[in-house]
């Protein structure tokens, strides 16, 4: 079509799933956008020709605006007949289909592995778990949660909790994952913790089903050092900790498979080890990013991630200067805190809540009962209007789909 009194054309083209908006100077697109509503030609049209110099008397811009929306609505017709057909056939196709992917973790080392469970999959405040009984032998924990490979799968996270007695060969069994924890306060225990440490890697290695998927840069070997909140030179110790446990004083060696974290349950360090240690058995889906990275660039966002609430899983992220990592761990730390004091208010079932700062605001939505979806953005954004609104909904149907 057309555009009066001037060389450009412009014209509407479904593009696999996707309605294109295109302009033509001369049959060379100079201007072409995915168009999730018709809002958004009404508005980049008149910004196009005014840029242009392009001047259209408002009955005429009109005109051409009606004929577009006639065509937008044809191919949004068309556009829900292919997505019918293709939701149609994969359901077919994936009928009577459901397969479990499953990750085992063994859970072990000194004092503190009740209390990490507890506060990171059972939403405990760290206080809650000052009186727990030491763990005598070894607890399964299972977790079912959506894997983000296939919507026909569903990922089992299997935790098995060792007490003090150093677990069974048996236990090392198919084994993804080794998280060791290391109380920092047993130093008098050092040496022993540090045999146990690597005898355990070595029987993993034996035992153990290393993920697949790893690359051969990336490690399933994880070691917290615990209670670190509570040293002065926290940063010193650390290092000087990960240097003493990493030799091997059997092999005489260092271990650089081991991947240490300083940790604790008081602050959101011990989410943020818990984070990379998920990523490790279910990476994030880059499809899923992308999506997330769109929805951040087109409302404006700081940042958006989604996190599995049951296992402080970060399903996907924006590209951002944050560390996702981190922002789980605050997140959940803030989410448990409004939940513990709900009761007082005489409500229940929190679905979302947003924080105003003078600096920006954070929005978290719960969706699909254990999915959050965490939007951080500047204070002049709004997302209460229509167009923000929908994106906003749109997205979430995604993840949906995908999860």
């Amino acid at each position: 079509m057309k555009i009066p009194g001037s060389f450009f054309e412009v014209q509407l083209v479904l593009n696999g799933e996707l309605i294109e908006f295109q302009i033509l100077n001369r049959a060379v697109v100079e201007y072409q956008i995915s168009v999730m509503d018709f809002e958004e030609i009404e508005f980049d049209l008149p910004e196009f020709l005014e840029e242009n110099h392009v001047s259209l008397p408002k009955n005429r811009l009109e005109n051409v605006l009606q004929q577009l929306e006639g065509e937008y609505l044809e191919l949004q017709q068309q556009q829900e007949k292919i997505r019918h057909q293709q939701m149609t056939q994969y359901q077919q196709s994936q009928q009577n289909i459901i397969t479990y992917e499953s990750q085992k973790v063994l859970l072990m080392g000194s004092s503190g592995k009740s209390s990490i469970y507890q506060v990171i999959f059972e939403s405990k405040s760290p206080y809650e778990t000052f009186s727990l009984p030491p763990t005598k032998k070894v607890i399964k924990h299972n977790i079912e949660f959506a894997a983000m490979t296939s919507a026909s799968r569903k990922q089992n996270l299997a935790i098995l909790e060792a007490g003090s007695e150093f677990p069974a060969p048996e236990h090392f069994d198919q084994a993804s994952i080794l998280l060791f924890i290391i109380d920092a306060f047993e130093v008098s225990n050092y040496e022993n913790i540090r045999y146990q440490l690597h005898q355990a890697i070595k029987l993993l290695k034996y035992h153990g089903k290393r993920p697949a998927h790893l690359q051969d840069s990336q490690s399933n070997i994880f070691c917290f050092i615990h209670k670190m909140d509570l040293f002065p030179n926290s940063a010193e110790q650390f290092e000087s900790l990960v240097k003493y446990f990493r030799y091997d004083p059997e092999a005489d060696a260092v271990n650089l498979e081991i991947n240490f974290f300083p940790t604790s349950i008081f602050d959101s360090s011990i989410y943020s080890a818990w984070a990379k240690v998920v990523e490790v058995m279910m990476p994030k889906s880059s499809k899923l990013n992308a999506l997330s990275n769109q929805l951040k660039e087109a409302l404006g966002l700081y940042a958006t991630l989604i996190i599995e609430k049951r296992t402080g899983l970060p399903i996907c992220a924006s590209k951002t200067l944050l560390d996702d990592s981190v922002l789980v761990g605050s997140t959940n730390r803030v989410l448990i805190a409004i939940e513990k004091v709900l009761p007082e208010y005489e409500l229940a079932g929190l679905k979302d809540f947003r924080i105003n700062a003078a600096t920006g605001v954070l929005e978290v939505k719960l969706f699909h009962q254990y999915y959050m979806l965490v939007l951080l953005y500047p204070p002049h954004i709004n997302l209460n209007d229509v167009h923000s609104q929908k994106k906003l909904t749109e997205f979430i149907e995604t993840m949906l789909n995908s999860i």
